[in-house]
């Protein structure tokens, strides 16, 4: 299931931001690499953080709570 947010990217404002489980697996494998990873843990990701899939900006703390 798929659920579009409807908070645009502040960085590139080209995309919405997306929520973990809005990600593909492939999308999943990027932000594993991304830099956020030295100072949260995954699981901290996974529930509190969004992406944007055009410039990988990654939106973290209250402002990136998701609620399902």
């Amino acid at each position: 299931m798929t659920i579009m947010t409807e908070t645009p990217c502040p960085k590139c404002a080209s995309d919405q931001l997306r929520s973990w489980r809005e990600l593909d697996e492939d999308q999943q494998e990027v932000v594993r690499r991304l830099p956020a990873t030295a100072h949260f843990t995954i699981a901290e990701r996974v529930a509190r953080h969004r992406w944007c899939t055009v410039c990988w900006h990654e939106q973290t703390g209250a402002a990136a709570l998701y609620e399902a």
